[in-house]
This record gives C-alpha cells, structure tokens and sequence, in this order.
C-alpha cells in the first residue's frame, strides 16, 4: 500500500487530510519490532491503522465544550490523532492476544519490541484501564533530527531487510 492510501484510510476527512505527505515532516511515535513472520507485522499493522477512540470517553462536559468550539479550532482539535491511535495499537495487541494467533511469540526469548518516543504514552494506556500482553517489552526510541532512528537494534533490522 502506499502511503497516500494509508493517510486515506486513517484520516477520513479530506479536509484534514494533507495534500502531500512528506517523510521529513513525520517522526514516528512507536516502533514495533520483533515479529516471527512478515504476516504477523503485516496484521497488526492493518488493525492498528483504522481509525481508533480515545483511551477514556469524552465526558459530557468535553462534549459541550467542542460544540462550542469554532469550526477551524475544532478542525485543529480534529487533527490530533495521536491518543485515539496509541489506544487502537494497544486494543490490537489485546485482540491478539485474547485470539492467541500466529502473531503471538510462543517463546519467552521471542518478544515484541515497542520502542516508544516518549514513554508516557505507555503509563496512560495502562491507566486508562487497558493492559500490555506480557510478550509486549517497551524500549525507549532514540532519534536525532526527529526523523533518523539511533537504536542500534533497529538499524540492524532495516539494513537486513533492505538487502
């Protein structure tokens, strides 16, 4: 799939939508490594891709305060994806889990990796009441410039599977 494609299927809106998608201008939140197979990586990426909620429901008075928002704020507030995605990707590996498939390690020494920019996103999924698998380790994601991965583990990954 190419990305404009998948920009389409997460961002339903064509107004929120960017016209051009420009890698230098995306950093990545979470980097999940680790999968026995390119399948496995491939099915948890398609379910963490829909459009996911956000980790706990808007209560009645968050409700009422985006009514009252003006239309271009509430476009802004709209195009913040970033909780509703980081709690799609955490109920995706609760889903996989519970189904027990393929894609879950079934060795202590095959685990998946989520290297996470900032790891506060891993305390609020967990106290917003959902749970990690316990195949799940969390790493922290060094970058530079925003965009340039540094962990030494994940390089080794994207050198081995571009040759």
């Amino acid at each position: 799939m190419s990305a404009t494609s998948l920009i389409s299927t997460q961002i339903t809106n064509p107004v929120l939508r960017p016209k051009v998608i420009r890698p230098d201008h995306w950093t990545p939140l979470v980097v999940a490594s680790g999968f026995d197979s390119q399948k496995a990586h491939a099915n948890l990426f398609m379910l963490a891709a829909q459009p996911g909620h956000p980790l706990t429901p808007k209560t009645s008075e968050d409700i009422r305060q985006y009514k009252l928002l003006a239309h271009r704020n509430k476009l802004i507030a709209d195009m913040d994806m970033v909780e509703s995605q980081v709690a799609q990707l955490a109920r995706s590996l609760v889903y996989i889990d519970s189904l027990a498939s393929k894609a879950v390690p079934q060795e202590e020494v095959s685990k998946i990796k989520l290297f996470w920019e900032d790891s506060e996103w891993i305390k609020k999924v967990e106290a917003a009441g959902l749970y990690w698998p316990k195949w799940i380790e969390h790493d922290s994601l060094e970058m530079k410039r925003g965009n340039i991965v540094l962990n030494q583990e994940l390089r080794n990954v994207v050198t081995m599977a571009s040759a």
